[in-house]
């Protein structure tokens, strides 16, 4: 995929593009974007050339960014893509959204494609969804460790769907501290009457919360709240995979399972341990 700035730069000229136009090696999705020798695109083909047919400083945004964020599936024909020029003429199957505001901080990169952040991923979505599809997406960004509800909370200030965002984040429930869940989570322990665990001890490079040594069973309490990123998941999934490579079992649990359905927390440790 390239645009004729990308072909300009590695020094081809106008003519010798419109020969490779005509002659098939290079082939027009939009005016001025190319695939090389074919057009039978990936979706995150599409994707990219919509971006570059919008112009630079372009990202992949709302609906369409969320998908390849896997906040939430679309089946949406059109490619959102938001832009801070003005009265850009959009090729058929691009919804181009203009906007004033789109600071540096707000775009990134993901699988190569310059994409708006999740937390401005979510500010745009508030504008365009329902109130149950936006808790849905808010949901599945909190599960995929990847929502900061600060950072959402600043992206959509003053802005359509602020008011359904701050609504939906007053109404969870505020999430305890570490102390707390572990606190909370060995007194699911004791009254289930299962063995006594050690607490906050190293297995290997790791402290882990609660520790049944002999079934190498380790039990995580998960203070999920908003404020998780990309790199605490990565942290996480981590610790999981050397604890596993050393024959540790682990069993994470958030503070609404712990505070909500402590049985189903105590019969998932029941049943790990011998």
């Amino acid at each position: 995929m390239i645009d004729d700035a990308g072909l300009l730069a590695l020094g081809f000229s106008r003519t010798t593009i419109r020969r490779r136009v005509a002659t098939g090696r290079l082939r027009r999705l939009h005016p001025g974007v190319y695939a090389v020798g074919h057009t039978a695109l990936r979706l995150e083909g599409r994707w990219l050339a919509a971006v570059l047919a919008t112009g630079a400083g372009a990202a992949l945004s709302h609906r369409s960014a969320a998908a390849l964020w896997d906040l939430r599936a679309t089946t949406r024909t059109e490619i959102d893509v938001t832009t801070r020029r003005r009265g850009v003429r959009p090729p058929p199957g691009i919804d181009i959204h203009e906007t004033t505001r789109l600071p540096a901080t707000e775009v990134t990169q993901c699988a190569g494609l310059p994409v708006t952040t999740v937390s401005r991923t979510l500010a745009d979505l508030a504008a365009v969804l329902g109130r149950r599809d936006l808790e849905r997406t808010l949901e599945r960004a909190e599960a995929l460790r990847l929502l900061d509800s600060r950072s959402v909370l600043s992206c959509v200030r003053y802005r359509a769907g602020a008011l359904a965002v701050r609504d939906i984040f007053a109404a969870w429930e505020p999430t305890a501290t570490r102390s707390e869940l572990e606190v909370a989570l060995l007194r699911v322990v004791a009254n289930a009457g299962l063995p006594r665990p050690e607490v906050n001890t190293r297995v290997g490079e790791f402290e882990v919360d609660l520790l049944w040594r002999d079934a190498r069973l380790v039990a995580e309490a998960d203070s999920i709240g908003f404020h998780l990123t990309r790199a605490a998941m990565e942290r996480d999934r981590r610790r999981d995979a050397v604890l596993a490579r050393d024959g540790y079992r682990v069993l994470r649990f958030t503070d609404r399972q712990v505070r909500r359905r402590p049985n189903e927390v105590s019969a998932a440790i029941r049943a790990a341990l011998p």
